[in-house]
């Protein structure tokens, strides 16, 4: 029984879509936004409360300034949220956002999504990435 449980798992991660590399920092391009995003301690502890620095220009490669945006994330493979609820702390230059309280508890491919708290915003970014041996401990 656990022998088929590891294929149908194998297969499911095979066939779901690739998600960043386990390189930081992640960079992610849409068509209107162009987001950096890396810890700022290196490797990532696991179990261990970190900050990331997100760096957000627009396509111009103009900062982008004054979002206030809730976090959100997880391991969609797992099917949970992030295990803490880190917030936006401030944007200590244009268009550089430090998030604090963000943890991960373990191995495999995690997002951090960032919600525009602005109603009217369209700003709804996902950082992809896979948290594996060579980026934490």
């Amino acid at each position: 029984m656990l022998y088929k449980y590891i294929i149908i798992t194998l297969l499911v991660l095979m066939n779901s879509p690739s998600m960043a590399s386990s390189t930081l920092p992640v960079i992610v391009q849409t068509p209107k936004y162009s987001i950096t995003a890396e810890p700022t301690e290196f490797p990532i502890v696991l179990n261990k409360i970190h900050s990331w620095i997100i760096h957000i220009d627009d396509t111009t490669g103009q900062p982008v300034q004054g979002l206030e945006f809730q976090i959100k994330g997880g391991m969609p493979a797992h099917q949970h949220g992030l295990p803490t609820q880190p917030l936006l702390i401030n944007e200590p230059k244009p268009g550089e956002y430090i998030v604090d309280g963000i943890k991960f508890n373990m191995y495999g491919a995690w997002i951090i999504e960032l919600i525009d708290l602005n109603p009217n915003s369209k700003f709804h970014q996902k950082i992809e990435f896979d948290l594996d041996h060579t980026n934490a401990k």
